[in-house]
């Protein structure tokens, strides 16, 4: 071989040579390998994120048909408890009408005991 193959072959031609195949190399590894992996990465990902969103909105869901049932259930028992409250104040006049109409009334002796 001449010194000028030889300068080709290991001189700044032979390195921009290897330059470009390292280069070549790099590209078809980052596009065949690195960015398909990457796209089922993040396509896991988003399914993932789907999916509790879904659970999320189904919680929600829930959340709020438990809260209509329990003011539902606070509704009824707060008219029941109106209900329970008229009733016991009625009571309770008619008591005090009985007891002021008691006091009114003589004392009674049997047997020369006062009751």
């Amino acid at each position: 071989m001449d010194e000028a193959t030889l300068s080709l072959l290991t001189g700044p031609t032979s390195s921009l040579l290897l330059l470009l195949g390292m280069g070549l190399g790099l590209w078809r590894f980052t596009t065949q390998t690195v960015l398909p992996a990457a796209k089922i990465w993040v396509d896991r990902h988003l399914d993932q994120v789907d999916e509790l969103l879904k659970q999320h909105e189904a919680d929600r869901t829930a959340w709020l048909e438990s809260m209509q049932d329990c003011r539902k259930r606070s509704d009824v028992l707060g008219t029941q408890l109106d209900t329970i409250e008229r009733k016991v104040g009625g009571l309770y006049k008619r008591h005090e009408a009985l007891v002021a109409k008691l006091d009114g009334l003589p004392s009674v002796t049997v047997n020369g005991i006062s009751e």
